[in-house]
């Protein structure tokens, strides 16, 4: 073939289209002079427009919190010891994520937990629980700004390719998925969907977007009320990812011991080690109150 190139869809612009170059209809169609037939062919090409579309599309299927939109690694504060690991974790992290989404290794995910947790705390009272207040601090350190940081890196730079059959990837990739939640509301959200009367459709895209989302960002991990049927919900999300070996990115104000005891010994054992060295035990100031006291 030539490369006598005629676009089909530079003939009609409307004005109310958001994009030009194919009209809107995500696809530009090419007029290529074949030289083995002596005419020209219509080659249907992809619109520059549909990566941005789906970036778009999967930005908003992550459901980041409006009031972390703005959170990127450079605005992060690192005024604190607690601060820089956390940053530097996941900056670490992230250097080698592409390869954790390609080549699906055992430890492949990232966890930041107290070291001593919030339930054993309030189980203590007077001065011992002020005192364990202060020496054990796991809130405001800015682990949940790195976690909605993290999953715009990754929205906006990873890549995935699917295997369609064992050993069989697509021709094409795409961009990742991912999926941001949030302990007490997600875990609401499956109980309601559970009593939901649609014959359980609710609940099984609930839990089908949290098992196969590429990502799962899992903010403050182990803060809903404790019951037999949500350590039910942890261990077939953990369990499956884990089984999948897709990554998830976590936060929690509990220890190893009582996030064990809010989601299940079995859940807890599959996500820790998915973390391998990756499990950070951190506590220091809260840089919400530094900030009130100035």
């Amino acid at each position: 073939m030539s490369n006598k190139y005629e676009n089909s869809n530079s003939q009609t612009k409307p004005s109310d289209v958001e994009c030009e170059a194919c009209n809107d209809t995500g696809g530009i169609i090419d007029k290529v002079y074949d030289e083995d037939y002596g005419r020209e062919v219509d080659i249907y090409r992809p619109c520059h427009c549909q990566k941005t579309k789906s970036l778009k599309n999967r930005f908003k299927n992550a459901l980041i919190p409006d009031e972390f939109k703005e959170a990127r690694f450079d605005n992060y504060e690192q005024n604190s010891e607690a601060q820089k690991t956390l940053y530097k974790a996941i900056q670490e992290y992230l250097k080698g994520f592409p390869s954790i989404i390609k080549d699906k290794p055992e430890h492949n995910s990232l966890g930041f937990i107290a070291v001593f947790g919030e339930s054993r705390i309030r189980l203590l009272s007077g001065e011992a629980k002020y005192k364990a207040k202060s020496e054990h601090n796991n809130f405001g350190l800015g682990k949940t700004h790195l976690q909605m940081a993290a999953a715009k890196w990754i929205l906006n730079r990873i890549r995935v390719r699917d295997e369609i059959a064992p050993g069989q990837f697509s021709r094409f990739d795409r961009g990742a998925r991912v999926l941001c939640v949030s302990d007490i509301t997600f875990m609401d959200d499956l109980t309601n969907a559970r009593m939901a009367g649609d014959g359980g459709e609710t609940l099984r895209n609930l839990l089908d977007s949290a098992i196969n989302a590429d990502v799962l960002v899992w903010d403050d991990l182990g803060k809903a009320k404790w019951s037999e049927s949500k350590e039910g919900l942890y261990y077939q999300i953990i369990n499956e990812r884990y089984l999948h070996k897709r990554p998830i990115l976590f936060s929690s104000n509990e220890d190893a011991g009582t996030l064990s005891d809010k989601i299940g010994y079995a859940a807890s054992s599959r996500l820790l080690g998915m973390c391998g060295d990756r499990l950070y035990r951190v506590e220091g100031e809260d840089y919400r109150l530094r900030k009130g006291s100035h």
